[in-house]
């Protein structure tokens, strides 16, 4: 791990008033007491305070170590796994296809043959049929989508420069989400997230806690967001680590730990994004992306697991690219 480097984050997080990662002056750490439960300095006075490390800020608490926050690392994590088998797929008041209708797009015997074609095929969504049958643009699917979410569509060519995003957001997550940042304002407070096949909550969330800023999701067409993935990959090497077959909480959290230690991090956060637990961590203006990817019907179970009682297969509603509530009435 001595290879492992450190991504310098641009714009909103140079300035010394909002940055997250301030360190800790060793004569502050007097007067503080860590979080961990079962610190190992805990009973020393001189070796807690003076320790060799700055330690590391979690949730708010700070640590004098990053192992001292492993047991909260460990329930955070179980938390957010769990949330994969509770979250269901978000139906929306108006089904895509009798959008389409009403907006005088496409007819009810045209949206019936397309709602056939996909069930003979057993998957695809109706947008995409209805754009195959050649009765439907990408343009006329994009403001569709954005009536339907209740977002707005994105000016193409007000997109903030591929440079500004460069190592901000982990690019495996974006592409997962199929999202691309396409605007951040001046002082980084406010960021918009497009996106062109399903809008994912859970992302927008985790850059609001990852980036601390507030985030606005909007629509972008398909093939645009492709294009600009595929220059974001293209300029750049992927800096963060990703792993797909870890389940176990308490062996996801003990390797978070270890990244701690080993990039000397102030702070660290966790979040769900897609189909993802995100980690990251801070130090100075510069950052660090540890991904563990949950697949969809994975049905591994570990001793932790089912310690806590865990029997149900982890699913992943947020990746089942449903544009509305059921195939029935044109909807995935």
């Amino acid at each position: 791990m001595s290879s492992i480097g450190l991504a310098f984050v641009p714009g909103a997080y140079d300035s010394g008033e909002r940055s997250p990662v301030r360190p800790i002056k060793w004569w502050e750490r007097f007067g503080m007491r860590c979080a961990g439960m079962n610190c190992p300095h805990s009973e020393r006075l001189w070796p807690s305070r003076l320790h060799s490390s700055s330690g590391v800020v979690y949730e708010g608490r700070w640590y004098c170590e990053a192992h001292c926050a492993k047991p909260a690392l460990e329930r955070h994590v179980q938390e957010l796994l769990s949330s994969f088998n509770r979250e269901k797929t978000r139906n929306y008041r108006l089904p895509l296809g009798l959008l389409l209708i009403n907006r005088g797009v496409i007819s009810h015997e045209q949206l019936r043959e397309a709602i056939r074609l996909q069930r003979e095929a057993g998957s695809g969504r109706i947008g995409s049929w209805l754009s195959q049958m050649g009765l439907l643009s990408e343009q006329q699917l994009t403001a569709s989508l954005a009536q339907q979410w209740g977002c707005p569509v994105f000016p193409a060519n007000n997109l903030s420069n591929l440079q500004i995003w460069h190592d901000l957001l982990p690019l495996t997550l974006l592409e997962s989400a199929r999202a691309f940042p396409a605007h951040i304002s001046g002082d980084g407070r406010v960021v918009h997230l497009a996106f062109g096949e399903r809008l994912d909550h859970t992302l927008l969330y985790a850059v609001e806690k990852m980036l601390d800023c507030r985030t606005f999701a909007c629509v972008l067409p398909e093939s645009t967001i492709s294009a600009l993935l595929d220059e974001m990959r293209g300029r750049s090497e992927k800096t963060e680590a990703c792993f797909d077959t870890m389940r176990d909480p308490r062996e996801m959290a003990g390797t978070v730990c270890n990244y701690a230690v080993e990039l000397q991090a102030n702070r660290l956060a966790v979040a769900r994004g897609t189909a993802h637990v995100w980690a990251r961590f801070y130090r100075k203006n510069a950052t660090r992306d540890l991904l563990f990817r949950i697949l969809p019907g994975d049905s591994t179970i570990t001793a932790s697991e089912k310690d806590s009682g865990w029997t149900k297969v982890f699913s992943i509603s947020a990746d089942s690219d449903k544009h509305g509530a059921t195939d029935a009435i044109g909807l995935s």
